[in-house]
């Protein structure tokens, strides 16, 4: 059974093992770095550094999982892994040209009806004995779509307090079954969901007052290098975080989405609770690793963020 020692619980279907090979300079040997990857465990890693104490739930298996266990665990993050038959997703990349090329890939398998029934009832069991609970997405289908439909509506009815990290079908099926507290999509995702017809600030606006209407009670958009769009408690914002050159874009919303739970979490008014997250995501872009932050930078962006007022609160 979940304790309450953790205050926030996070659903990742998909964790999978990274291999990244990279060069500092021409002239140097190959770095090679082992990580665990995934959604969830870059939004369960940037609350470490926002000092919450998260629990990853998700399925593990084979020797790729073996190698997760033990690296998820040395990262201070605690897991409850369900095990699976199948091996755990991994990917191997190379980033020596400073892109990252895929060199090869084990994709992840559909969870079958019993490793199904032990994923959700450890969710279920871990959200229930938490302060907040993040739901995150899947790449491929490893759990049925309708999983989520049944998150919604069983977390919706034990008045669990969610964010969700989703966007596609899987969003749909989940407020198909509840209501979300939060929603961080990007935009990005919603235009290859078909959602946006381009990158421009009208397009989101409209996008992100349906979702609302949708029953996602508050909805954050987070754009990549332009500001983040959010609506809370009735009020339309735009938030615009300090001018950083990025080392990498990836994995900047997925801290936003654990900097939006710790305020969540915390009870910080909506304007906090956006520089909380858009200070979290500009600490990520400084950096390799993704979810990752130095502690201390992570305030001190948050105090350079602006938050704008769009739209009021309709009276």
């Amino acid at each position: 059974m979940a304790t309450d020692q953790h205050t926030i619980a996070v659903f990742a279907p998909h964790l999978t093992l990274t291999v990244t090979i990279e060069k500092t300079t021409e002239d140097a040997p190959d770095d090679i770095h082992i990580h665990p990857g995934g959604q969830g465990f870059w939004v369960a890693r940037m609350l470490r550094h926002l000092k919450e104490s998260p629990l990853l739930c998700g399925p593990v298996g084979g020797e790729s999982g073996g190698v997760l266990r033990n690296l998820i665990e040395q990262w201070g993050i605690d897991l409850r892994p369900v095990e699976v038959q199948e091996s755990s997703p991994a990917v191997i990349q190379d980033r020596r040209s400073g892109d990252r090329s895929p060199i090869a890939e084990a994709l992840a398998q559909t969870l079958a009806r019993h490793e199904l029934d032990d994923a959700y009832g450890s969710i279920l069991d871990h959200a229930l004995a938490s302060q907040v609970v993040v739901i995150t997405g899947q790449p491929t289908e490893i759990v049925p779509v309708d999983t989520y439909r049944r998150l919604g509506h069983d977390l919706s009815s034990a008045d669990v307090r969610v964010v969700g990290d989703l966007h596609g079908r899987e969003l749909d099926a989940y407020l198909e079954g509840g209501r979300l507290d939060l929603l961080k999509v990007s935009d990005e995702d919603l235009m290859k969901d078909g959602r946006l017809s381009g990158d421009d600030e009208e397009s989101a606006l409209a996008e992100l007052h349906r979702l609302r209407s949708a029953g996602a009670d508050n909805v954050v958009i987070s754009r990549g290098a332009q500001p983040a769009l959010a609506g809370i408690e009735g009020v339309t914002y735009r938030v615009t975080g300090p001018e950083l050159e990025a080392v990498d874009f990836r994995g900047a919303g997925d801290s936003m989405t654990a900097g939006l739970s710790a305020a969540l979490r915390r009870g910080l008014g909506p304007e906090e609770s956006l520089k909380l997250a858009a200070g979290a995501g500009a600490a990520n872009v400084t950096r390799h690793g993704l979810g990752s932050a130095s502690d201390d930078l992570i305030p001190r962006l948050a105090e350079r963020v602006t938050v704008e007022v769009l739209i009021p609160a309709q009276r």
